[in-house]
């Protein structure tokens, strides 16, 4: 009944749960008798929904290991890739992952590794502005992985003391907002992938211990993060957990012992609503929140037509009140298209069945094998980005698409064509990304080589959002007609050159909207290197503010430090000031608009001229100290500053200077990587 996969973890998206009654059944009652009811009653709620294919879970599963081979795996520093040092795979500036899985038609991300010291606000902002939801989870690490003091050698199974810290680091770290609510982009917590196969690993084909322990492991787990929740004080809308389990059979779990995953659901239906039977005394009260905020789901790659009488039949009967999803789904030998519209089909017709996520979007070559046929995309051959993560430095290769033989099309093609989404445009997937390289000659030079008005159209508007403006509605034809005006050639003189945009741009066209309240910020779309490298040079030359004073609630982030320390510096150089090229330092800042701006979550408290916030957040204190830094990049590009005599290299192999000050900040490592 499918195969498992030892990845790590997930999480799912915006969809409405429904409100969670007692599950108690009329166990006299003959199962049949139970399953034609509830069938008939998911009609009577389906009708009355009217569910549609749009309102469906239309997740893809995301774990890109930036790897063509099993080499480098054994050094690799770690797997989580939503944190801010994986920017050149998933933002909008690099490989852009994030926009392309939205262009497919999907709804919701569903994430794999999960550093809890590592910050994960922009990835969360990016998913938001993308319109997809996004499903995390908790690493292995805490359960079975860490060396020392495990819950399942150290604590018999009882992970509350693990995972709470775990996941409170995570709150602090992105998932909440300045206002200690939940990020909006996230909706679902994976409390563990599939458990049945590691907690213990013989929790299905062992004897009903092993499954207590497997349970109990999960209500321990979700007790310690309800608990992490209050301590910090997490307010406004909840997001929902799970645990998604294999579609093994579980011999032992008490209930449906022929059944894929069934067994395993109501094994922990079961423990968490008699949390004594089962060796463990929560803190808080777990079956309420099971009953208000949990979600089952499972993974799969069964047919689509064995789902309804192999599962949702029997699972509608049992668990009238609880939505479910599948957390990985792909029927690697089948026709795609088929296939996914038959499964979405089927989550139309049930609604408890929120809907899937497709597994997966690149290729693991590192598994080898028939593990390899999953991924939607492989890796070619142009290096799009040098990714600095953490310890090692990792080539970033551009995508090319799968081919799907029984659909008669690409497989992401395929997965759009069923998600309701548009079919890969391959022209430029491997060629620099106009919002990669500088608003300069140079960079204009590279994108006008490339001969593509969208191209060209993609480089104008960055340059427009890095001098303080945003085209209009009204404005997407003009731009158009200003990128076929520069993009045949970047020398000749009929198309013009860089200086020439920039100056009719600075003239300020109709259709472009400038904002007064433009501020110079840390650009997102770079990594956290190159953002420290320039809060550090900035900081030593400031004359009207300290860096010490950057208050707490823009010192846990390193966007938000850089947009506090970036934002006064910039207005320290007076009228004379210009944005694209004082406020750029080396790429890691960009003078945005507060259209721009409002989108990063607690950017717009930590510019310049704006009010404190207070938060009840703790606040988390450190001192840094910067010396003898070096930072090496890929391309040489000079920026003067007016009014200084010193220039910043950011984008060359540059030292900067022995400098020391106290930072107060809440981010470990503030130039990591």
């Amino acid at each position: 009944f499918g195969s498992s996969r030892s990845q790590l973890h997930l999480k799912a998206c915006p969809f409405q749960i429904l409100s969670m009654a007692p599950r108690t059944l009329p166990s006299s009652l003959p199962r049949a008798v139970l399953v034609a009811s509830a069938l008939a009653a998911s009609a009577a709620v389906a009708a009355a929904a009217g569910k549609t294919r749009a309102e469906l879970m239309r997740g893809v599963s995301y774990g890109p290991v930036p790897f063509k081979t099993q080499e480098g795996m054994s050094t690799l520093p770690e797997d989580d890739w939503f944190c801010d040092e994986a920017v050149p795979m998933w933002g909008r500036a690099g490989r852009a992952d994030l926009r392309t899985i939205r262009s497919m038609g999907a709804n919701m991300i569903r994430l794999y590794g999960n550093n809890p010291s590592n910050d994960h606000t922009n990835f969360l902002d990016e998913a938001s502005s993308e319109g997809l939801s996004v499903a995390a989870g908790m690493s292995d690490y805490p359960y079975y992985q860490q060396v020392r003091g495990s819950c399942k050698d150290a604590t018999n199974f009882n992970c509350f003391s693990q995972v709470k810290p775990q996941y409170e680091q995570n709150l602090r770290n992105g998932f909440l907002t300045m206002r200690n609510e939940y990020h909006p982009a996230l909706k679902y917590m994976n409390i563990l992938n599939e458990p049945d196969l590691k907690m213990p690993h013989t929790a299905d084909i062992g004897g009903e211990e092993d499954t207590k322990q497997m349970a109990r492991t999960i209500i321990s787990a979700f007790d310690g993060m309800l608990q992490a929740e209050k301590e910090l004080g997490v307010v406004g809308p909840l997001i929902n957990f799970t645990a998604t389990f294999s579609y093994a059979v579980c011999r032992n779990c008490g209930e449906f012992a022929g059944k894929p995953a069934l067994g395993q659901i109501w094994r922990l239906h079961d423990a968490m609503h008699h949390p004594e039977e089962y060796g463990y005394t929560p803190q808080n009260n777990i079956t309420a929140a099971y009953e208000a905020r949990f979600v089952h789901s499972f993974n799969t790659q069964n047919p689509a037509t064995d789902l309804q009488h192999q599962f949702l039949d029997d699972y509608s009967a049992t668990f009238p009140s609880t939505p479910v999803y599948i957390g990985e789904y792909h029927r690697v030998p089948g026709n795609q298209t088929e296939d996914l519209d038959t499964i979405l089909g089927l989550a139309e017709q049930n609604p408890l069945f929120l809907g899937i996520s497709f597994f997966e979007y690149q290729v693991s070559y590192w598994k080898t094998g028939s593990e390899m046929d999953f991924g939607m995309f492989g890796l070619g051959d142009f290096v799009l980005a040098e990714m600095p993560y953490f310890s090692e430095t990792y080539s970033i290769y551009c995508l090319a698409p799968m081919d799907s033989p029984a659909s008669g099309m690409s497989m992401p093609d395929a997965v759009a064509k069923v998600f309701g989404g548009s079919p890969i445009d391959t022209t430029h997937l491997c060629q620099a990304n106009p919002l990669a390289v500088p608003p300069t000659q140079e960079g204009f030079e590279t994108v006008a080589a490339q001969k593509g008005d969208s191209q060209m159209v993609r480089f104008i508007e960055n340059t427009i959002h890095h001098m303080g403006g945003t085209v209009s509605s009204d404005g997407l034809s003009s731009l158009a007609t200003l990128a076929t005006d520069f993009a045949t050639s970047g020398s000749s003189e009929s198309n013009g050159d860089f200086a020439q945009l920039a100056g009719f741009l600075g003239g300020k066209p109709t259709w472009v909207s400038f904002d007064d309240k433009a501020q110079c910020v840390s650009n997102r779309n770079v990594g956290p290197t190159v953002i420290g490298a320039a809060i550090a040079w900035t900081c030593s030359r400031a004359k009207t503010f300290s860096c010490g004073d950057v208050p707490s609630y823009c010192s846990k982030n390193t966007y938000r430090i850089a947009d506090f320390v970036f934002s006064r510096f910039y207005k320290e150089l007076g009228a004379s000031a210009d944005p694209l090229t004082d406020c750029n330092f080396g790429g890691a800042a960009m003078f945005a608009s507060s259209k721009l701006y409002d989108t990063w979550t607690g950017s717009a408290q930590c510019v310049s001229g704006e009010t404190t916030f207070t938060t009840t957040n703790r606040a988390s204190t450190s001192t840094f100290t910067a010396s003898s830094l070096t930072v090496t990049t890929t391309t040489a590009t000079t920026t003067t500053f007016t009014g200084s005599s010193t220039s910043f290299m950011g984008h060359a192999d540059i030292e900067v200077a022995t400098m020391r000050f106290n930072l107060r900040i809440g981010l470990p490592g503030l130039l990591n990587g």
